[in-house]
């Protein structure tokens, strides 16, 4: 008896969870159109040129963390 409502309540969750996969995947998959974007030229002249590397600033006196008190 107890495995009978184990196995309807397990059915419930898998078909609940089924119905969310189909509605997943009948969202609509349409991109809107860029009016303007790279251009095969202007996309290979970014991935050849070198990227300079960012360095963040060392954290000062007045930023939390440096002073060594807690709030």
């Amino acid at each position: 008896m107890q495995g009978a409502t184990l196995l309807a309540k397990e059915n419930k969750e898998l078909r609940a969870a089924h119905e969310k996969q189909k509605q997943k995947r009948a969202r609509s998959k349409r991109q809107i159109p860029a009016e303007e974007g790279l251009s095969v030229q202007e996309a290979s002249q970014l991935l050849t040129e070198p990227v300079e590397a960012f360095e963040a600033p060392t954290p000062g006196p007045g930023i939390y963390g440096e002073s060594g008190l807690q709030p």
